[in-house]
């Protein structure tokens, strides 16, 4: 989520696009909790590259056939659907969450994923890590719980209800965030939002000048600051308590 002055692609050096889950920060994340230096070793073989993409720069396109799933290193990814004519944000992916599970159901992508930002992720095989699954349970479990997390944090958001005032919403969608960096062992001291007003907009069925209005006056809360892209969290539990009383309201 805070973009890097880095270039959006760089040519890794012979053996750089090659990951090893034993020496990555998040490893507490993505490794099922107990999980041996065996079974990590594993691991190896299924996390094989490293994949770069710049701002805009699509990840898979929806409808594609479902062959790998990705994690989230650095950077942000939002997916999409169309309808028509019009796409509709559905999702943002962060550092340390999984990207391309809505495939697994079907075996179809039904988004089209694309980088906000320069991004790094690691990529999934798919079909190994479910034959690695068999011989460790523990792994597969892990997989069930970061694919129920994905789908409650869109449920998160959409649970302050379409009736709600945009202010909830907006709140709502930016405490979620919060929530999610922190678990990713980001800072939320200052955050520099990867997304457009108008790709919030889109995901909170609102309209971009709505979202603009109603990012300054949650902005005047205590325990936030709202300037432009940059988003300051000083008091998640103010927030948090602001929340409920905007949702009850």
């Amino acid at each position: 989520m805070i973009r890097t002055s880095a270039a959006a692609r760089t040519e890794a050096a012979p053996g750089a696009g090659v990951l090893r889950c034993r020496n990555c920060c998040l490893g507490p994340l993505c490794l099922p909790a107990g999980v041996q230096p065996a079974e990590v070793a594993l691991l190896d073989g299924v996390v094989d590259t490293r994949r770069e993409l710049a701002e805009g720069e699509v990840l898979v396109e929806e409808g594609a056939p479902l062959r790998a799933l990705w994690v989230v290193r650095s950077g942000s990814l939002k997916a999409e659907t169309r309808w028509g004519r019009r796409a509709q944000v559905v999702a943002f992916h962060l550092p340390g969450e999984l990207a391309g599970w809505d495939a697994v159901a079907g075996g179809r992508h039904r988004t089209t994923i694309r980088a906000l930002e320069p991004s790094t992720l690691c990529m999934v095989r798919y079909q190994r890590l479910m034959g690695l699954g068999d011989r460790i349970p523990r792994l597969h479990r892990r997989l069930l719980s970061m694919l129920s997390g994905a789908a409650h944090r869109d449920w998160v958001v959409s649970a302050v209800g379409p009736g709600a005032h945009a202010e909830a919403r907006v709140l709502a969608f930016l405490v979620n965030l919060a929530e999610r960096l922190a678990a990713a062992g980001l800072s939320t001291d200052e955050v520099r939002l990867g997304m457009s007003r108008d790709d919030i907009a889109s995901y909170l069925g609102l309209a971009p000048e709505t979202v603009s209005r109603a990012m300054v006056r949650v902005g005047q809360l205590d325990g936030l600051e709202v300037r432009r892209r940059r988003v300051r969290f000083h008091d998640l539990e103010a927030l948090r308590a602001a929340l409920r009383a905007a949702a009850a309201s």
